[in-house]
């Protein structure tokens, strides 16, 4: 980051500039007040009570008034100070997200969700927190220079003895900057380390609990969070050691001034009132010293926020409008590549010299083996990538010179993954027209086909989706994606490949619909499906990143051989020409290949082959080769952590001690399942920890009430006694207690620091294993961020409250309980007049707990809203820029942020009346005892050493109270996320393991269902009807239909995802419910429709679903299914990183490892979701001849869409509207005419001459 911080951070206050101008005005006109109260007591004790020389009740008004100025002013402080400490968090989280919204592509390709998240939570509130505290630290700053100068007027000799400790304080404090700095950015990274983990957790749930990997998610969580503990550890040790320090030098400075000021006391040169003055000044510096400490911890967390918010501010996308861009007239579409070259890395070329010419209102589809280049090419045309070489032109301008809004306004793109939002059916086809009517969303959805399904859901098209449409089937979600669209009318059409989640039959009527609105468009088609080519005009063959050959159907069938192979059906010669495309290297003798390692034959590093092309809606964003390797760690690079740190810093974390601290916490007791969750009930089991840290805390809070008991001691005993032997021994006293507390700091500082760290280790594992636990319903029901939410922004209230506030609330809370006890018997006559405020104090206090409970309770309720839709709105930020909607979306995401900031505003006036109400009260309450203690001393029933004292006990009193005050805030947030962690933690899984489960022991794979009916929760409309079904071990079993016919959730009740809401599902003539769970899913090759891979690298995804799995044994799945051939093609083999959720690999690369990790675990039984959907024909040619290969002796489950994947199952099942309408052979379904063979006909369609059209 360039620059400083603070400066960097300056236009974000200087916008509040009022506020903080008020604010801080307040705080230092309030401190100014504060520090002239003593004088007003040592007129009242020197002229008054011992001198008789002036007036009492002048005196004694003049104090309250003090105290009522003092409130007004407070109140204004930290009201507007909160405003200002709110108002910059939510510039701050706005200005991150408008970031977003703006950087293109290839800057997402660079980031992990799960570090974003924490960029605009944590980070964020890091900042909050400090500038929250900056008000009352300057007006305490502002307080000690004021008393000093007062002080140097009242005694200039005990002024410089007081000011000794200075230089002390600076030198210590800066040290302890230097240090925490480097340790809190550290502590920082692995924060954000353990929200990737989570992010992908609760993404890849389907994969996790596909292959029963939940305790696996949990290793995993806990190695990252003990990286987190061993990092806080470390900070702890670093502060302790300084802070402790920070605290003792003051109390130092007591000591001299008791020795010296009672020395001048005894000689003369100064009054008892003089005297009392200073002593109270000291006394009331104790606190800002206390707080410099925090302070100065809190500002280098702060800073170390503040790096990372500024290095996410500070980049820049690679795609940028040029100062002169035009604006685009409307567009007859004709489009030209011309010598194209790109690549995702600059030194890995993905396009070569790609030239291609596409007339205005022609349909030109792209076809090409997986990461050829296809999707690439549809991802250049609205410049969501800039060329490298070459350019692309649309109308005879490069769109490198027109307005990026002008240009995909007028492109109607529908990326290959349907991302949808979690809104209304609506809404979600008039993302990219808001403005549409309903007739016209209504005409959209029908040319998609999508009209009939949508009618059919609870609320039509108000029905809200779940986040990323997962509610509906991925067939319903492209037909909405397509919906959205054609809305938007535009003059070209990006289709990538639109409709690879679809049904035979409902293509066919949506490529009815397509052929008219695509009349007089130019249209660009990614396909991989034989029936999408019967849209095109001309067809154009891609590979290596170049066209090869352009044609009508018959033209490449006559003269391409790359075009007959990509159209091959099963069998045939194709073994033979992929054995020549590929060439592949044998296994060593090992099992492994060495150069697909990183390594060639001869042990010599490999050389780096070109990146594969990412397809779809996915994009390269891995660096190139290494990563280690070892039990399919999951691990990600650091190119993934978005870390830029400088080389000065990085060395100075280096120079830090090692953090190899343990949390030695029970991680089996804490993974258990706890619905009655509760603070105190987690706290039991740290009960002797937390007993010794409060032991340590106690003995600081007694030494620190020993201060002005050895005080009076010396005043009695020594000045008023004209001892000077006792002033020296209760100086000596005090000296020695004094350094024991600072040892005492030092080591309560370290054992509190770890007891906060173990629990909030501990916290984790509990809510991480709680969401391992819940069922598939629990995610798509909840959104990703508020979850997130539980994980991140609620366990880090808890940390802030315990690392930084806890320790001074106890301390300060023992003070005051301390000081009561104190007062009551020193003198039991002043006691009972201090109690007159008690009333006034104890009605406040009932009043403010009542309404801020509710007020903080909304505020966590609103930030969980904002992290939902952050995190949303990151995962679709590609909608959004192709869309157009950038702008609408900041609009929205403010207003939303703004909700939050309302509540949290609403809780901060709260706090700005009940804090200064009781900080007045003090005053008042000085003022009672001064004029009850004038009448005692007169009647001789009080020594004024004992009126001092109590004085001085009294400021003990109320000083705990402000520092409470700055703990409250932070523990109001804590409670408030206590009760939601409670919350999530008493939701009961939808899927629940029996008592005493049974072992399936090695699976047959005999599957039935038996009169099944299933109804998703919430839905009205059943999923599935009476579903009978037996599957013999080892038969292979395809599922067909239409989209939302039930298909996928046939495989969810077999994975268990869910259970049936009648009748039974039995695996080995045993009810799938009362097996145990993770055993029964280890057992499960399970591919989903989504290929979800996970941040690490190839080898580490195709082990998933078995850590323990060899290289030979990674390598041979991955030869099984036809994936060896591109992953020995990739730099560092099966080494290369994978970025998160896979997009650094082309969909259909994604899809053969998510084959690859199926075949691995040598399942009983296949669960197959579409899954070659997205694979060109040869390739799923050579993958169905492999599978059917790994499928021998077992038993699979499959859903087809393209009907030849079916046609080589023994059986074929034909689900419709939830029930089974057919089954039997492919020969046999076609004999009968029925349901199966009509969707055969829409299937092959004729050839795709595409009549009349060429």
């Amino acid at each position: 980051m360039s620059g400083g911080w603070i400066r960097r951070l300056w236009p974000y206050l200087m916008a509040h500039r009022r506020d903080m101008i008020l604010s801080f005005g307040a705080a230092v006109v309030g401190m100014a007040v504060t520090a002239f109260t003593p004088v007003i007591q040592k007129v009242i004790v020197d002229d008054v009570i011992l001198g008789g020389r002036r007036s009492l009740a002048p005196w004694l008004a003049l104090l309250v008034a003090a105290g009522l100025f003092r409130f007004a002013v407070a109140h204004v402080r930290r009201f507007v100070g909160g405003r200002v400490a709110l108002s910059v968090q939510f510039d701050l989280r706005n200005a991150i997200y408008e970031r977003l919204q703006r950087l293109d592509f290839a800057r997402h390709d660079d980031f992990q969700t799960g570090q974003l998240v924490s960029r605009a939570g944590s980070d964020v509130g890091l900042i909050q927190g400090l500038l929250a505290f900056l008000p009352l630290a300057s007006g305490n700053l502002v307080m000690v220079v004021l008393s000093l100068g007062v002080m140097a007027v009242l005694s200039p000799l005990l002024t410089i003895v007081s000011l000794v400790v200075v230089p002390a304080i600076l030198l210590i404090a800066i040290r302890l900057r230097d240090t925490v700095f480097p340790a809190a950015w550290d502590a920082q990274q692995r924060a954000a380390e353990v929200a990737g983990v989570v992010d992908e957790a609760v993404s890849g749930v389907r994969v996790v609990k596909g292959f029963g990997q939940e305790e696996r998610e949990l290793l995993r969580l806990a190695g990252v969070s003990e990286e987190l503990f061993a990092s806080r550890l470390r900070a702890v040790r670093i502060q302790a050691r300084y802070a402790s320090a920070l605290q003792a030098v003051p109390a130092l400075g007591q000591v001299a001034v008791l020795a010296f000021g009672g020395w001048l006391a005894l000689e003369g040169r100064i009054s008892l009132g003089t005297f009392l003055a200073f002593s109270t000044y000291l006394f009331q510096m104790v606190g800002p010293v206390r707080m410099l400490s925090v302070l100065t911890v809190v500002a280098q967390q702060a800073r170390a926020g503040a790096e990372r918010i500024f290095e996410l501010l500070d980049s820049t996308p690679v795609v940028v409008e040029r100062p002169d861009a035009t604006i685009l007239p409307p567009l007859t579409g004709d489009i030209v590549f011309d010598d194209v070259t790109f690549g995702y890395l600059r030194s890995e070329p993905v396009l070569r010299g790609f030239s291609l010419t596409v007339a205005p209102g022609e349909t030109v589809a792209l076809v090409g083996p997986s990461g050829s280049g296809k999707s690439t090419v549809s991802l250049l045309l609205p410049r969501f990538y800039e060329v490298q070489e070459g350019s692309v032109r649309i109308d005879g301008v490069d769109v490198r010179d027109v307005t990026l809004d002008s240009l995909r306004r007028q492109i109607g793109v529908v990326f290959e993954e349907s991302f949808l939002f979690s809104d209304t059916v609506a809404a979600n086809i008039a993302y990219g027209r808001p403005d549409a009517t309903v007739d016209e969303i209504t005409a959209a959805a029908r040319a998609a086909e999508a009209h009939e399904f949508v009618v059919a859901l609870p609320d039509g098209y108000d029905t809200r989706l779940g986040e990323g449409g997962l509610t509906l089937s991925g067939g319903q979600r492209q037909r909405l994606a397509l919906a959205r669209a054609l809305l938007t009318d535009p003059q070209v059409l990006v289709l990538d490949d639109a409709t690879s989640a679809i049904d035979a039959r409902i293509e066919e009527q949506i490529h009815a619909t397509l052929h008219r609105v695509m009349q007089g468009r130019t249209t660009l088609l990614v396909a991989h499906r034989r029936s999408t080519l019967r849209l095109a005009d001309r067809i154009a063959v891609v590979d290596g990143g170049a066209v090869v050959d352009t044609g009508t159907h018959e033209e490449l069938l006559a003269r391409c051989r790359l075009y007959r192979l990509l159209l091959a059906g099963p069998g045939g010669a194709i073994d033979d020409v992929a054995t020549e495309e590929h060439d592949e290297e044998p296994a060593a003798a090992g099992g492994i290949t060495p150069s697909a390692w990183g390594a060639s034959p001869d042990g010599t590093p490999a050389p780096r082959a070109r990146a594969s092309v990412p397809s779809g809606g996915d994009w390269w964003a891995g660096g190139g080769g290494g990563g280690g390797r070892g039990g399919g760690g999951m691990h990600g690079g650091d190119r993934m952590a978005m870390v830029s740190a400088t080389p000065e810093l990085l060395a100075a974390v280096a120079a830090l001690p090692a953090a190899v601290d343990r949390p030695d916490v029970d991680a089996d007791r804490e993974s258990r399942p706890d619905p009655n969750f509760s603070l105190g009930r987690f706290l039991r089991p740290y009960r002797l920890a937390l007993a010794v840290g409060l032991a340590l805390v106690v003995v600081d809070a007694l030494a620190a009430l020993a201060g002005p008991a050895l005080v009076r001691t010396g005043l009695d005993r020594g000045v008023v006694a004209g001892s000077s032997r006792a002033l020296w021994v209760t100086t000596a006293a005090f000296a020695s207690v004094v350094l024991a507390d600072w040892v005492v700091v030092w080591a309560q500082q370290r054992y509190t620091g770890r007891t906060a760290e173990r629990l909030l280790y501990a916290l984790r594992i509990r809510i991480f294993a709680h969401l391992q636990r819940l069922g598939i319903d629990y995610y798509e029901r909840e959104m990703a961020g508020r979850i997130m939410t539980r994980m991140t922004t609620d366990v880090e209230s808890l940390s802030t409250l315990l690392q930084n506030g806890l320790i001074n609330a106890v301390v300060s809370g023992l003070t005051l309980v301390g000081v009561a006890v104190v007062l009551l018997v020193m003198n039991p006559a002043l006691s009972l007049a201090t109690c007159a405020v008690l009333v006034p104090l104890v009605v406040a206090t009932i009043w403010f707990r009542r309404v801020s409970n509710r007020a903080y309770g909304t505020a966590r309720e609103r930030i969980a809203t904002v992290n939902a839709n952050l995190q949303e709105s990151v995962s679709g930020v590609r909608v959004a820029q192709a869309y157009g909607r950038q702008d609408r979306n900041i609009t929205d995401f403010r207003e939303v942020s703004k909700g939050h900031l309302d509540a949290r505003m609403r809780a901060q006036r709260l706090v700005a009346t009940y804090f200064p109400f009781v900080e007045m009260l003090s005053e008042v309450a000085a003022a009672v005892v001064l004029g009850v203690g004038a009448g005692l001393v007169g009647d001789g029933g009080l020594s004024s050493g004992e009126l001092v004292a109590f004085l001085l006990y009294l400021n003990l009193l109320f000083a705990p109270i402000q520092q409470l005050s700055q703990v409250f805030d932070t523990y109001q947030q804590a409670r408030a996320s206590v009760t939601q962690i409670g919350q999530l933690l008493a939701t009961t899984p939808s899927v629940v393991e029996p008592e005493a489960a049974v072992d399936p022991g090695p699976l047959h794979g005999a599957i039935r269902f038996q009169g099944v009916r299933f109804r998703y929760p919430g839905a009205t409309e059943e999923a599935l009807s009476g579903v009978d079904l037996d599957i013999r071990p080892g038969e292979s079993v395809a599922l067909v239909g239409e989209t939302g016919a039930g298909k996928s959730t046939v495989l969810k009740l077999l994975a268990r995802f869910y259970d049936p809401t009648e009748g039974d599902v039995l695996v080995d003539g045993r009810r799938l419910t009362d097996l145990d769970l993770g055993a029964y899913r280890r057992q499960l090759g399970y591919v989903p429709q989504e290929a979800f891979l996970f941040s690490g690298t190839v080898r580490d995804n195709i082990a998933y679903g078995r850590p323990g799995a060899t290289d030979a044994e990674v390598e041979e799945a991955a030869r099984a299914v036809g994936a060896h051939p591109f992953v020995a093609g990739l730099p560092g083999g099966y080494l290369h990183p994978v970025t998160e959720r896979g997009r650094s690999l082309a969909s259909g690369q994604r899809q053969l490892i998510a084959l690859a990790r199926a075949r691995l675990v040598d399942p009983a039984i296949l669960l197959l979701d579409e899954a070659t959907s997205t694979l060109d024909l040869a390739s799923e040619a050579r993958v169905t001849d492999a599978m059917r290969s790994v499928a021998q002796g077992r038993t699979t489950l499959l859903i087809a869409h393209r009907l030849q994947t079916a046609q080589g199952a023994d059986r074929i099942v034909v689900i419709d509207d939830g029930r089974v309408a057919e089954e039997g052979t492919h020969a046999d379904l076609l004999a009968r005419g029925g349901r199966y063979a009509a969707m055969w006909r829409a299937f092959e369609g004729g050839p795709p001459a595409m009549a009349g059209k060429v």
